[in-house]
């Protein structure tokens, strides 16, 4: 082990206290947070371009890694110094693992980030471009998971639309505050080397520095910040897959899954078993727990780096995973489920039937018990069909048809804004890592 100085390779310590198995994540994260720190340390003169090449290709030839390595840095190193020689060790100057892993973590959830922006985005477009025809089909919507009220599939849909409206604001400030860079803070209080901090964080595409370099080596509250954020798009998302068991199962029969959705039973032929959306919720469970160990682990540690940090990074990478195939799940069954049709019980018009007395002089209240008192008697009866129940909705945000069509227009206009605004974002990132790509070519030849 390059590092160690008590002890030998062969102690229970050495792969106790590794962090081999979660650093292949970020593998080529790490090649990348070593290449600007080479070119960095040739561009202020420290080291010969000569030496940069040897080393930049070095780092360009590192894959898999085997060995008693406490972790993929002290890998990367021995292998660079290894392949080159004396001259490798330049590698170690003005630089920390503590501020490399930071770096590195931060561009893997970049990445991830964007591609999770990318596949809500189409979820959102398929949901409105399904609101749009489903503005009279008519649902029950439920309080207490009791019939309340007549609605639309539209008007469902919407709700969710809006939910993942708040989560796409929150992931998008994510973005922003893991898009700092970390990079040249040593191992807490800097270095005496010259780096120069603010190019590094342009050759990475970050849109600034995590200034503070306490902060810089030892914070994880961005990245914990956006776990929290996927966190609560899986808990929209579960509490989809809880109203699509129910409103499918047998008892309600109301949507009708698409068959790539269901199982059958071992035994029993004729189930029809959510099975999509029973595994979406662990999921999600699975995001939750991962979450509550990641604030859990971090709440009691000291300022500063501690090894801790590291029993953190696999749980950030457990979530992730599950987002983007769960994003896809949802967007298929949302766009192929069916409406069956199969309600008919008129006593979920009875607040029309109120509301219509009281908007002929009657104080609601009477109105209400008036009703009320004819349901309980049984003598209740409504002349107002679904159709007109939410045609006579005049409130914005309401199932009303014409209500309903301003605003999916409002909805696409927001989404395509965002989209735009996130699109001019990403290329910020991607037009400056090329650059890093150009100098590196540079070196090269």
């Amino acid at each position: 082990m390059l590092y160690r100085k008590w002890g030998t390779d062969k102690d229970f310590v050495a792969s106790y206290t590794s962090s081999n198995e979660s650093d292949r994540e970020i593998i080529e994260e790490v090649k990348t947070v070593m290449k600007a720190h080479v070119i960095e340390l040739y561009l202020s003169g420290y080291i010969k371009k000569d030496t940069a090449k040897k080393i930049l290709q070095a780092i360009n030839s590192f894959r898999e890694y085997t060995g008693n390595y406490e972790d993929i840095h002290e890998a990367m190193e021995d292998y660079i110094i290894k392949l080159v020689g004396e001259e490798g060790g330049w590698v170690g100057l003005g630089r920390s693992r503590n501020d490399h892993v930071s770096t590195a973590l931060r561009l893997k959830m970049r990445d991830y980030l964007v591609n999770v922006f990318e596949v809500l985005y189409s979820l959102r477009i398929s949901i409105l471009e399904r609101a749009e025809k489903t503005t009279e089909v008519i649902i029950p919507v439920y309080t207490h998971f009791q019939p309340a009220q007549p609605t639309s599939l539209a008007h469902y849909l919407l709700y969710v639309d809006e939910e993942l409206d708040s989560v796409w604001d929150q992931l998008f400030t994510s973005l922003r505050l893991v898009n700092r860079s970390p990079l040249g803070s040593g191992a807490i209080v800097g270095t005496n080397v010259k780096l120069n901090r603010k190019r590094e964080a342009e050759m990475l595409g970050f849109e600034g520095l995590v200034y503070n370099t306490i902060s810089a080596t030892a914070s994880r509250l961005d990245l914990i910040s956006t776990i929290s954020s996927l966190t609560l798009l899986m808990l929209i998302f579960s509490r989809i897959a809880e109203d699509l068991i129910l409103l499918s199962s047998s008892f309600v029969g109301i949507i009708k899954l698409p068959d790539s959705h269901v199982s059958t039973s071992s035994l029993m032929p004729q189930k029809r078993n959510a099975v999509t959306m029973e595994i979406l919720r662990t999921k999600a469970g699975e995001c939750f727990g991962h979450l509550s160990s990641l604030v859990t682990i971090y709440k009691a540690l000291p300022s500063g780096y501690n090894l801790d940090l590291q029993e953190l990074n696999r749980h950030y990478w457990e979530c992730v995973k599950h987002v983007i195939p769960s994003i896809y799940v949802i967007k298929d069954v949302l766009e192929k489920m069916e409406v069956t049709g199969r309600f008919d019980d008129k006593s979920i018009t009875a607040t029309d039937v109120a509301e219509d007395l009281a908007l002929t002089g009657i104080p609601y209240r009477k109105a209400y018990m008036e009703v009320a008192n004819k349901i309980r008697a049984g003598t209740f009866k409504s002349e107002i069909s679904f159709k007109s129940s939410i045609e006579k909705k005049a409130v914005i945000g309401s199932p009303n048809p014409e209500l309903i069509k301003t605003e999916i227009e409002l909805k696409k206009e927001n989404i395509e804004l965002k989209w735009k605004n996130f699109r001019e974002y990403k290329s910020q990132f991607i037009d400056k890592i090329s650059e890093l790509k150009v100098i590196e070519d540079d070196i090269l030849q």
